[in-house]
């Protein structure tokens, strides 16, 4: 009876989160504005996305500097908190990101 009961209930309580996708749907969807160019040294964006913290350790890059293309809440943070990884907070990223502000309080 008991094993019945947690077959029954068990697709209930496990719900399948969508990963982080540009263009995705749902609350973790990745936002690039319309008509931002992608920059060559993000092609092939899907190597991008595994080499950018290497590229950020080398101080090719700093955080800052990606804030200026990236609004951390609609793009960096959706795959971070997804992967359980360090949340990127840049206090003067809502001098880019006005709705960063609102937020901010």
């Amino acid at each position: 009876m008991i094993i019945l009961l947690i077959l029954m209930l068990g697709p209930i309580g496990c719900q399948q989160v969508q990963k982080p996708e540009l263009k995705g749907e749902g609350p973790l969807a990745v936002v690039v504005p319309r008509g931002t160019a992608v920059p060559e040294y993000h092609a092939p964006l899907e190597r991008w996305r595994t080499l950018h913290r290497e590229v950020l350790n080398r101080g090719d890059f700093t955080q800052k500097e990606c804030v200026l293309c990236h609004n951390p809440k609609t793009g960096c943070n959706q795959c971070h908190i997804y992967i359980g990884a360090k949340e990127i907070s840049i206090p003067e990223a809502f001098l880019y990101w006005p709705e960063l502000k609102k937020e901010k309080g």
